[in-house]
């Protein structure tokens, strides 16, 4: 997990497990943070025993996303749209790769491949790995997505409180505002980070409604007409698949 540089253009830092691990005992030797975790054993959220085990948050737990709050940046969240009329120019390389493939299946046709500089043909043979590739790149030049850049800390904060409210019951928005308090003390903030539940509700409300809002933008793009270029690499699609 990359601590992200400021605006100025500082390199990334790299955290590692080690150190959310050290700031995770510092969360659990602060006597109000201890109080607020015991409280949330009480109430149903067990996660006192847990210990940071990855700071890549491919495989996280809550120890780990609560010792990293502090290194997530608080950006506002972006969306954009990445359209296929944007990449026409390759389109090109498919029908170039088809083409071998063709030549090379022709019962008259020598077809070798004589200079392949530094980059060795992958295992397989050689026509089926570029027909292959010729389908996946077809695919993905015909496609239209959307991405959506999402406020770490604030979609982290939301999804806690709302993991908590679903096993307790309630928010419990005093102990996530200790718990956030003790961690970015942990982390080196004198001052550290106090969010009244007013903050809470309003930063889950947020996330929730950028949630519904994407949804609704994806279903608008999919219900969108589509370019005859992509309506023709579609019913070729279907065409295989009734086959």
């Amino acid at each position: 997990m990359k601590k992200r540089g400021n605006k100025g253009g500082e390199h990334p830092i790299l955290l590692t497990t080690e150190q959310l691990c050290e700031i995770w005992e510092k969360i659990k030797s602060d006597p109000d943070a201890r109080g607020a975790l015991n409280r949330l054993n009480e109430a149903g959220f067990r996660i006192s025993h847990l210990t940071p085990n990855d700071a890549t948050f491919k495989h996280p737990s809550w120890a780990d996303y609560i010792a990293a709050l502090p290194f997530l940046p608080d950006k506002p969240s972006t969306r954009r749209i990445y359209r296929s009329t944007s990449v026409r120019k390759y389109w090109p390389l498919v029908r170039r790769l088809r083409e071998f493939v063709a030549n090379a299946n022709m019962p008259f046709a020598d077809v070798a491949i004589f200079s392949e500089r530094d980059y060795p043909a992958p295992p397989g043979p050689l026509q089926e790995n570029f027909l292959k590739a010729a389908s996946t790149l077809e695919h993905f030049l015909s496609s239209d997505y959307f991405v959506r850049h999402i406020n770490p800390r604030k979609a982290l904060i939301a999804e806690l409180r709302w993991a908590i409210r679903d096993r307790t019951g309630r928010p419990h928005d005093r102990e996530i505002s200790v718990l956030i308090d003790a961690v970015f003390r942990a982390a080196g903030h004198k001052e550290g980070l106090y969010i009244d539940p007013t903050t809470l509700d309003r930063i889950e409300k947020r996330a929730k409604e950028g949630r519904v809002k994407a949804h609704r933008r994806i279903l608008r793009l999919d219900s969108a007409p589509l370019s005859p270029l992509r309506q023709s690499t579609r019913n070729r699609q279907n065409s295989k698949k009734r086959v």
